[in-house]
């Protein structure tokens, strides 16, 4: 893992937070993700199509939980964070489409995206093979929708994409954290694909089950959002990683 040395560029609030230890870093960071998430989620960037809700900039800070907490502490904050949200939108706008599906997003992306960090996660001594894991539950997503919705197949391809990408990080593996190399880049901007489909699959499960919508609104009208939403979400994210990288010197706190 990197460590913060005499010559890092980083702030005097990074340096405070590389001088914690571990376990107080990652509650620290966990918690200032989540307040983030939950501020974010009054600032609308589009219409949630097909009810009277908004998707929110959080879309840009779901990605981060597992990748900057890894899977534990990343499925744990972004519960909180799920909860936080509904919480201040009830109170302060009701902008947020309150259900238990989107509430469980952040909580999802976290648990998902921070196995995908590493071929295989040990979890209570049993090697857990984390990116495969989550190529199958896209699967199980991709197989609901199209049970209901099959008129309108195309709709799961950035799901099928990303299911991909996934398998490919089962394969290369991601290392500990995030390196200045090309590679590593590359590897990052797929973690956060995962992050940002795999909280995206619980609005989309909840749509299946909740929203009586037909199956080309699916394919012709939400799909192209959707798109133009998760190509900002993966670039926002990976910004805001790459920033946070810089400032506390490393990315990755927990695996």
């Amino acid at each position: 893992m990197t460590t913060v040395s005499d010559e890092d560029p980083v702030t005097h609030e990074g340096l405070e937070l590389a001088g914690m230890p571990a376990r107080s870093r990652v509650i620290a960071v966990g918690s200032l993700l989540a307040a983030l998430y939950a501020v974010t989620v009054m600032v609308p960037i589009s219409a949630f199509i097909g009810a009277s809700s908004v998707m929110s900039a959080s879309i840009f800070i779901a990605p981060l939980f597992g990748v900057i907490l890894g899977p534990r502490y990343g499925g744990a904050f972004g519960l909180v964070a799920g909860v936080l949200a509904a919480f201040v939108s009830s109170q302060f706008g009701g902008l947020y489409l309150i259900v238990p599906t989107i509430i469980l997003g952040p909580a999802v992306s976290g648990l998902l995206t921070g196995l995908c960090l590493r071929p295989k996660t040990m979890v209570r001594g049993v090697a857990v093979p984390g990116p495969l894991l989550t190529a199958l539950y896209l699967l199980m997503v991709i197989a609901i929708y199209l049970v209901t919705y099959y008129e309108a197949w195309w709709f799961v391809a950035p799901y099928a994409f990303t299911t991909a990408v996934a398998l490919l990080l089962q394969r290369t593996g991601t290392g500990g954290g995030v390196s200045p190399t090309y590679g590593a880049h590359l590897r990052l901007v797929a973690l956060m694909l995962v992050g940002t489909m795999t909280d995206l699959s619980m609005i989309t499960l909840g749509a299946i089950y909740l929203l009586d919508l037909p199956a080309s609104v699916y394919g012709y009208v939400i799909l192209p959002v959707m798109l133009l939403e998760r190509t900002a979400a993966v670039i926002m994210s990976t910004l805001i990683a790459k920033a946070t990288e810089r400032m506390l010197g490393q990315l990755t706190l927990a695996e």
